[in-house]
């Protein structure tokens, strides 16, 4: 029998919690912002202590910059974080009556999405450009859009039509500070100002990415990702999946593996997966190359999970789900996928492309929130149950049989 490969050091919690705390402690990790390349500076250092070589891969993406986001009325006013892929108004901002969205003649007007609050997923869905599109179409001239956690703070909805924006100016509140809007949505009749002055630029921002050569040049090698961006400290969002990563790359590389495997923590996340789409294009046919992708996304090992698992095939399927039921993860709280789904997560890039894949995701009470801390929503030890399973999974790709 040959003998079982040792866990890596980095899947003890003590070592998961102190990595994510230190993520954590970079801020804010929006794509090229100075939390995000802080993050990129770290994950290299902490690859080169465990023997592995890193690099910085720079890619450009479209970077929203804004000065005022905000509405105003005569009783009141209300910051917000614009829709990275909706429209400006420029400064000064728009004009118009305020309504609800159920009003049935809302020309001209800035309309608030109180539905949104009640559960009404059209204003926060990945896929919103046709609903905000139908919206102007009707004369909308904006929209605001407010959200919340358990505590009212925003929830933010990731730009997946950064590429193609929809022309409509889209301010995004907490749940807490729009109650203020409530009074005069009943009076009726009432006049607002809508700003969301800004624009888009071209920036950069870089991957992390790095390899370890296999023995035998022959095989096709497996790839490890994970995405390294988003909205505020993502702290449970993204602690987790970076935390695992680090860990394999430390056992993959004491393992000395027959196939090369590649490891990318990737930028872009919230702007429809930037980061990634540009590793794969600089890497033109590896999606369907490599032997598997093991996708580590959201939320892995979070309190308050609503953990997801998924496989390309039934060969990979079983293998996750049954590496994920001998790590002991509470299954109450795990959805597991039909046999080709790869969810919402940069999974779906190598389905898209043909590729064979194993996805761990999922959300959590504060998914796309500024409460995303350690403190309240990470789990060490739920981390390293998910990181067992990982590690399971990526024995199990390692030996897979050559097509």
């Amino acid at each position: 029998m040959p003998e079982t490969p040792r866990v890596p050091r980095g899947l003890e919690p003590g070592v998961i919690e102190e990595r994510i705390r230190a993520y954590e402690s970079f801020g804010i990790h929006r794509t090229g912002w100075e939390g995000d390349d802080r993050t990129s500076t770290w994950l290299r250092d902490v690859l080169a202590e465990v023997g592995v070589d890193g690099e910085l891969e720079r890619f450009k993406f479209p970077r929203v910059e804004y000065r005022n986001a905000r509405l105003t009325w005569p009783d009141g006013s209300i910051s917000g974080t614009p829709m990275y892929d909706g429209g400006f108004t420029g400064y000064g901002g728009i004009e118009g009556e305020l309504c609800e969205d159920s009003d049935p003649d809302p020309f001209g007007k800035i309309m608030i999405a109180t539905s949104a609050v009640r559960g009404d997923k059209r204003w926060t869905a990945p896929m919103a450009l046709k609903h905000y599109q139908e919206l102007e179409e009707q004369g909308v001239v904006g929209v605001v859009v407010p959200s919340g956690d358990p505590e009212g703070e925003v929830i933010l909805r990731n730009a997946e039509h950064i590429k193609t924006p929809f022309n409509l100016p889209v301010l995004q509140v907490s749940a807490k500070d729009a109650r203020r809007l409530a009074s005069s949505l009943v009076m009726g009749g009432v006049e607002g100002t809508l700003e969301v002055d800004g624009e888009r630029l071209q920036s950069n921002a870089t991957n992390v990415v790095a390899t370890v050569a296999g023995s035998d040049e022959s095989l096709a090698p497996i790839v490890v990702m994970t995405p390294k961006s988003g909205w505020f400290t993502c702290a449970a969002e993204r602690g987790g999946g970076i935390a695992i990563w680090l860990a394999l790359a430390e056992g993959v590389a004491a393992l000395g593996p027959r196939r090369t495997v590649h490891f990318v923590a990737s930028s872009g996340h919230e702007l429809h997966h930037q980061g990634l789409s540009h590793y794969l294009a600089a890497r033109f046919g590896l999606v369907k190359e490599a032997a598997a992708w093991l996708h580590l996304g959201a939320s892995i090992g979070a309190r308050y999970p609503q953990a997801r698992l998924g496989g390309s095939d039934p060969y990979l399927h079983d293998l996750a789900t049954g590496a994920v039921r001998d790590a002991g993860v509470d299954h109450e709280t795990l959805e597991v996928f039909e046999v080709g789904n790869p969810g919402g997560g940069e999974a779906r890039n190598i389905a898209e492309g043909g590729g064979r894949y194993v996805t761990f995701l999922g959300g959590h009470r504060y998914f796309h929130s500024p409460q995303d801390t350690v403190d309240v929503a990470v789990d060490a030890e739920n981390v390293a149950r998910w990181g067992q399973a990982a590690w399971t999974v990526l024995q199990g790709m390692l030996d897979l049989p050559e097509a």
